[in-house]
């Protein structure tokens, strides 16, 4: 069997929280909130967010395995995480299969569509758990029993999920663990949405990857620079696996998509954007899926951190208008509205950018993103009401062939 406690930490929580009463389990959760709630920018990146979403859940909803997800707020595909402390590598085929090509009870885009952003497989199942492929595959051989999703949400998008696993010898995640988890849901999404609108620090590679899977996502090649992209996603992987979790999906995705293709857009450590597609191709032995690693085109990270800073459609407007120069008067005749309207959007954008004036706007957070070429759409009424942020930054999110080694 697998080491299901992997650390000092993780025993500390396995040791505590199963004697607690409902106001033991209440205190700790509303101090969670105001430590994750305060208004202060989160240190680290998203990783460091989602190891310390985990500890403080430790506290309140004692666990054996866990992974912290980063998700792409409009698929709901994984796009990193943490992955250290979950399944190891033997595993991960079959867990692959099951999230992205078979379909299970509880997944992501499922729960995402609850109004409460908190699941668990036995309540999901009715306690039958083995009519869940995951629990028969997975976590029955590996001596486990129930499963929480904690969905991180926040501005209306799911921006990642903590996946905790008890052992089988433990009770099932009771309801009030699962009241505990969803008061958090809000604060760890909004610490985590945060991280992502932080500065590059570093410069990223300009060389793509090029790495080529089986139908079992085996490596069957991959290019130079292939080792020096996946280090540089924001990702601890499962332990034992070559290439990080956010390339698996992609990659599980493409396999089961009808059109045969998949793409995210990922951050990575140095604060910047990567891209990641995947194409299915037929070989003579199987399927096997081709992956492009590389940096993220200015469509795709102006989708990102449109998403990133809640933008709403015709915010994103707004801002590509400002963005070219134009002054308040010209914005509103271009986008039909009032010079009163424009100036209210432009105290939002700057509101959930953090920038006092115009130029900070410009140069001080956009530029320092690489965002000069935001596009410039939307010169009539605007996007309809249900489009969202991306659509109305930019749809051609295609990084064209670029350059591989």
């Amino acid at each position: 069997m697998d080491r299901l406690v992997t650390d000092g930490r993780r025993d500390n929580a396995r040791g505590r929280g199963l004697g607690h009463g409902r106001g033991h389990e209440r205190g700790h959760g509303r101090g969670h909130e105001r430590a994750f709630g305060g208004g202060r920018k989160p240190e680290g990146g998203p990783v460091a967010v989602l190891e310390a979403a985990a500890a403080a859940l430790a506290d309140l909803v004692p666990y054996e395995l866990w992974a912290g997800v980063l998700l792409d707020p409009v698929t709901l595909l994984n796009v990193g995480g943490c992955y250290e402390h979950g399944v190891s590598a033997p595993w991960m085929p079959r867990l692959l299969d099951i999230e992205y090509r078979e379909g299970d009870a509880l997944l992501m885009p499922a729960l995402a569509r609850q109004p409460c952003p908190v699941g668990t497989l036995t309540t999901a199942l009715d306690g039958r758990l083995d009519r869940s492929a995951r629990y028969r595959d997975i976590y029955r051989p590996l001596g486990l029993g129930d499963e929480m999703r904690v969905l991180l949400r926040d501005a209306g998008r799911v921006w990642g999920a903590l996946v905790l696993v008890r052992s089988a010898d433990r009770p099932p995640f009771s309801a009030a663990e699962t009241a505990a988890a969803a008061r958090l849901s809000g604060p760890l999404g909004r610490a985590l949405r945060d991280s992502l609108t932080e500065r590059p620090t570093a410069p990223g590679l300009d060389v793509r990857a090029l790495v080529v899977l089986d139908s079992r996502y085996e490596t069957v090649t991959e290019s130079a620079t292939a080792a020096a992209w996946c280090a540089e996603l924001a990702e601890t992987p499962a332990r034992g696996t070559g290439l990080p979790a956010a390339a698996y999906g992609v990659a599980a995705a493409a396999l089961s998509s009808p059109t045969g293709g998949s793409r995210v857009c990922v951050p990575t450590r140095s604060g910047g954007w990567a891209a990641i597609e995947g194409w299915r191709l037929e070989t003579g032995d199987g399927a096997q899926v081709a992956l492009s690693l590389g940096p993220a085109s200015p469509p795709d990270r102006v989708a990102a951190l449109m998403e990133a800073y809640a933008l709403s459609p015709r915010e994103c407007q707004v801002l590509a208008q400002v963005v070219s120069g134009a002054p308040t008067n010209e914005i509103a005749a271009r986008l039909a509205l009032s010079p009163f309207t424009v100036q209210d959007h432009l105290k939002s954008v700057f509101a959930k950018t953090g920038v006092r004036s115009r130029r900070e706007l410009v140069s001080q957070v956009f530029f320092s993103h690489y965002l000069p070429d935001l596009p410039l759409t939307g010169t009539g009424p605007g996007p309809a009401a249900g489009e969202s942020a991306t659509a109305a930054a930019g749809t051609a999110r295609a990084s064209g062939p670029g350059r591989y080694a």
